[in-house]
Formats: C-alpha cells, sequence, structure tokens
C-alpha cells in the first residue's frame, strides 16, 4: 500500500495551486481576448460576428480509437490527468526492488486571438520514490544485514510547450523547470534546474503517432555538495492506435544522455499495449509496459526487468476557445 507523508501532501497542494494557479491567468486572457458582441448595424441587421480560431473537431465527439492517437501524442491539446508507476522488482546487489508512483496532470492553453498557438504545461511529480538499500555481501560473516533503503517524494518537473500544428503532424518549444522538492537526499538530484524542451510528433500516416520529447536540463543552483546535472532525457512515442480504443507501441521509457559523464547513456527498450475505456461517462486510458536496458554506463548494475502501469482520466476542460474536444458522454460510431 502506498504511503503519502506531509511532503507528499504538500507536494500534491503545490501541484494543485500551480495549475489553479495558471488557469485562472489564462481565463483572464481568454475574458480580455474575447469580444464582445457587437450591436446591430443601422440596417437593422446583425453586424458578422468575429471570427474565433477553433479546431475542427471541436466540441464534437470523438472515437476511442482517436482519443487513443491524442493521448499517446505528447503534442496533442488534451487534457488528461496521468497517474504512472514504474516498478523494477529487482536490482542486482541491493535488497529490495524501485519503484516510483508518479503524477503529471497536463493542461493545454489557447489558442487566443493575440497568441495563436496552444501551451501544453506539464507538471509531473514522483509522490511515492523507493530506493532500496545495498544487500550484504555474499558469503561475508559479520557483514551486517546491508543498509536500509528509502521511501519519499521526489523532484518535481514543469515543463511549458508551445506547440504549432503542421500537415504531417505536430512540433513544439518551450522550457522545463525542475525543483529539488525530494524529501530525502538520496530521492533528488538536490540542484534548481532549467533548460529547452523540444518536441516533435508525426501523424501522417492515419492512427500512427510517432516521434519523441527532447529535454535538457541543467542545474544552476542548488547544494554545493550534490553533483552538477547536466543530461538529455529523450521520451519517445511510437504507437498504432487499433481498432474499439486499443492501441500498442513503445514503451516511453525515458532515454537519457549524462553530459557530466561524458555522454553516458541509458537506454531502456520495451513494449507497451493499452486501451481507452469509459468509466460511465468518463474515458480513462489504461495500459501497461515493459522492457529492459538495451544500454546502460559502465560499471552500474542490470535492473532486469521494468514494468510501467498508467491510468490517465481524459478531461474536456480547456483554457481558451480553440481545440476543444468533446471526450464525455456517448462515444461516436
Amino acid at each position: 500500500m502506498l504511503h503519502f507523508d506531509s511532503t507528499s501532501r504538500r507536494v500534491v497542494l503545490v501541484v494543485f495551486c500551480t495549475w489553479l494557479a495558471l488557469s485562472c491567468f489564462a481565463k483572464m486572457i481568454w475574458a480580455q481576448d474575447t469580444p464582445a458582441q457587437n450591436p446591430p448595424a443601422d440596417n437593422g441587421q446583425s453586424a458578422p460576428k468575429p471570427t474565433v480560431p477553433s479546431a475542427a473537431k471541436s466540441g464534437a465527439d470523438v472515437s476511442a480509437q482517436e482519443l487513443a492517437n491524442q493521448v499517446n501524442n505528447p503534442a496533442a491539446p488534451l487534457t488528461y490527468i496521468q497517474l504512472r508507476d514504474v516498478l523494477l522488482p529487482s536490482v542486482p546487489g541491493t535488497n529490495g526492488a524501485i519503484n516510483m508512483f508518479q503524477i503529471q496532470p497536463v493542461l493545454p492553453i489557447g489558442p487566443f486571438r493575440s497568441f495563436p498557438y496552444v501551451q501544453l504545461v506539464k507538471i509531473s511529480t514522483p509522490l511515492a520514490l523507493t530506493t532500496p538499500g545495498l544487500a550484504p555481501p555474499i558469503n561475508c560473516i559479520g557483514c551486517g544485514i546491508g543498509t536500509t533503503g528509502v521511501t519519499g517524494t521526489g523532484d518535481t518537473q514543469v515543463s511549458d510547450l508551445l506547440t504549432v500544428k503542421a500537415s504531417w503532424g505536430r512540433w513544439g518549444v518551450g522550457p522545463i523547470f525542475i525543483f529539488p522538492t525530494a524529501s530525502e537526499t538520496q530521492l533528488g538530484a538536490g540542484k534548481w534546474q532549467a533548460g529547452p524542451a523540444f518536441a516533435l510528433i508525426y501523424t501522417g500516416i492515419k492512427n500512427l503517432t510517432a516521434g519523441a520529447v527532447l529535454q535538457n536540463p541543467i542545474s544552476f543552483a542548488g547544494s554545493p555538495h550534490r553533483p552538477s546535472v547536466n543530461e538529455m532525457i529523450i521520451t519517445p512515442t511510437f504507437t498504432v492506435a487499433l481498432n474499439d480504443g486499443w492501441f500498442v507501441g513503445m514503451s516511453d521509457y525515458n532515454w537519457t544522455f549524462n553530459w557530466e559523464s561524458g555522454g553516458a547513456v541509458t537506454f531502456p527498450l520495451g513494449a507497451q499495449v493499452g486501451k481507452v475505456v469509459r468509466i460511465g461517462k468518463q474515458p480513462v486510458s489504461l495500459s501497461i509496459e515493459a522492457g529492459g536496458l538495451a544500454a546502460r554506463p559502465s560499471g552500474t548494475p542490470n535492473p532486469g526487468l521494468i514494468l510501467g502501469f498508467e491510468i490517465s482520466p481524459i478531461f474536456n476542460f480547456h483554457v481558451g476557445p480553440g481545440e476543444k474536444i468533446k471526450v464525455r458522454g456517448k462515444p461516436s460510431q
């Protein structure tokens, strides 16, 4: 059973308040951006209404297959809350498993008249991160029972991607920030970090979503006793949406290149299968993934099997007048 301490609850409160503040701010922009209706013209006819940017699917019901396409596209203007658990059941040299339970709300904002682009705000927080202790040496008499593991919250990551729709898909660019909110030293980097983020997603083939999100956070402040951080994080996407909301593809485990260690690569690979279902009127994406490390820095243990479980409720809340997708109610045929 997951245990959330007072620090976890404070992190949840910070995430919620940040999302709420961004929503209210965007609402104010929208209110200022939306013109009042024009009065009737002198000839008794109503003056033409100003146009407001909208998506082709604005306000329309979409199928489970289309929702599967959207929820697997990290640049799509879709509101959802991803609940994800990643488990490494057995890591050599330790006395337990590594487990991370993470929450990631995604909020699209815009487009507006004065800013005709969609912004995707994502806040990722490991609410319950567990690292095991070191196991005692084998065949060592009197070496004790090893060290104990630690459970707590991890560092919080916030990104704001400005996304642009193209004939072949979407691309986006923006900043990423990482805040040292970890409750224990072992669970975070202890550094304030910032850097660029870039997304390139191809959807030119029907029901195929392929591409990646690249981020490179760099530490600029924090504990002087902790090592500097400078690494590229690539989150791949390769998913095919099938009938009835099913989808299959690559796992979206992060690939990392640690520039502080000469570009040392951590390269997990795996497969994912999932389905968009409706619980009552609420659409939810469910998926499971499994894989392992195809490459890792020298001298580090091979963790073996990596498992992932995701539950993502999807909402039709959207700040701004355009690109809305009606996800609740009866699915379209």
